[in-house]
């Protein structure tokens, strides 16, 4: 059995290579979606949805280099 480990968003962030502002901004779009909530301040996302939205958003142009 394979158990996605817990990505926090400050991980998530350095991961895209964003600040929090932009961050939150893709969340409050769709672009991201919401975290998986265990409390008001405990929140993250499973790494295997932060590996697929890391791939979408990296640069085009340096996939081809």
């Amino acid at each position: 059995m394979n158990i996605d480990r817990r990505v926090r968003a400050k991980e998530f962030m350095q991961l895209l290579s964003i600040k929090k502002d932009a961050f939150y901004n893709k969340v409050k779009l769709g672009e991201i979606e919401q975290p998986v909530r265990i409390n008001k301040k405990d929140v993250f996302w499973h790494e295997s949805y932060v590996k697929q939205k890391v791939e979408e958003f990296k640069p085009k142009d340096l996939a081809c280099s």
